[in-house]
């Protein structure tokens, strides 16, 4: 694939810490006085919000540092992160269904119940009667471009997730919370609060603009004189695309000329596209319009022999999604 126009505009991390507020709503919660996150858990991915995850122990705050009420505030007594509470996923099974073939399988995953987020990790799956455990990525349909990497040696463990978000610009600011994910010894996959950003579409309002997020951990342990690490590292990027309004496809002679154009909306975009036998390469003109501006027209150029071509479509709030069109 080749791209014929490309527009970016690379923008520093601007992080907001947002200052979790004491309230009594608790999504999820440890018995008061555990640390929200054990020394030895693996950071496996993280799980994104729009709004904040509240997992603050109130009550235990509350009754531990009661006495030290003076003058209209509480001074805590101690650190405040171990009344960090824990979101726990489920895992429940999914079925998986082969389009080409018809056939079904089912597979598990870890999924936040009740909780709308976007979830992007990679825990391992525990083993059960008929196979063995295993690593599995976790991502949302709006995670694009994700990558995936693993390295193991007899002392060293590595694990590297990357991907982007694309959004589009509707006029107002957006705060996304980045909660880390991890996963202990024993297979449980908990989400804590995690930091934040927001950004102003009237300040990055280019097509292009990229917000990125990096998480990372490192767990070390000596046994028997011999050290072993385990790191993983979590890069998360927000970047600001035009909403797409209508995608054209044209279909190129060897002479460069036109043999065809269809035009779609870009959310009805069909599975497969059956190319002429005489099409030599393929232009894909996608229509975007970020707000009352003008419009903007990226291209993209495919040979003939590609197998899929790849388009977004904008949901209504604001998320784009990609779709894969199998060529034919």
């Amino acid at each position: 694939m080749v791209i014929i126009m490309e527009r970016k505009i690379f923008a520093a991390l601007c992080c907001v810490l947002l200052l979790w507020t004491l309230t009594g709503c608790q999504l999820a919660k440890e018995s008061a006085g555990t640390n929200a996150q054990t020394q030895d858990d693996r950071l496996i991915g993280v799980f994104i919000t729009t709004e904040h995850l509240d997992l603050f122990d109130f009550e235990s705050y509350l009754s531990d540092n009661l006495k030290s009420f003076q003058g209209g505030e509480i001074s805590a007594n101690g650190n405040s992160q171990k009344y960090q509470g824990r979101l726990y996923a489920v895992l429940a099974p999914r079925t998986l269904k082969n389009e080409e073939t018809g056939e079904t399988s089912v597979t598990h995953e870890y999924v936040f119940e009740g909780i709308e987020g976007i979830s992007y990790f990679a825990p391992t799956i525990p083993s059960a009667a008929d196979e063995n455990s295993y690593v599995s990525s976790m991502s949302d349909a709006v995670i694009s471009d994700g990558h995936m990497s693993l390295n193991y040696s007899d002392d060293e463990k590595t694990m590297s997730l990357e991907a982007t978000i694309y959004v589009t610009s509707l006029g107002s600011n957006r705060t996304f919370h980045f909660n880390p994910v991890y996963q202990c010894a024993d297979g449980d996959v908990y989400a804590l609060t995690g930091d934040a950003f927001r950004f102003d579409y009237d300040t990055y309002s280019e097509e292009g603009v990229v917000f990125s997020q990096t998480l990372d951990a490192a767990v070390t342990t000596t046994e028997n004189g011999v050290t072993k690490s385990d790191s993983s590292s979590v890069k998360t990027s927000i970047s600001i695309m035009f909403a797409p309004e209508r995608v054209a496809i044209l279909e190129m002679d060897p002479d460069s000329m036109i043999l065809s154009r269809t035009e779609y909306d870009p959310g009805a975009m069909p599975e497969t596209i059956e190319l002429d036998t005489s099409t030599a390469y393929i232009i894909v003109e996608t229509h975007k319009r970020s707000g009352s501006g003008p419009v903007y027209v990226s291209r993209e150029i495919y040979d003939a022999d590609a197998e899929n071509i790849e388009t977004f479509y904008a949901r209504p709030d604001g998320i784009c999604v990609k779709h894969w069109m199998r060529v034919i």
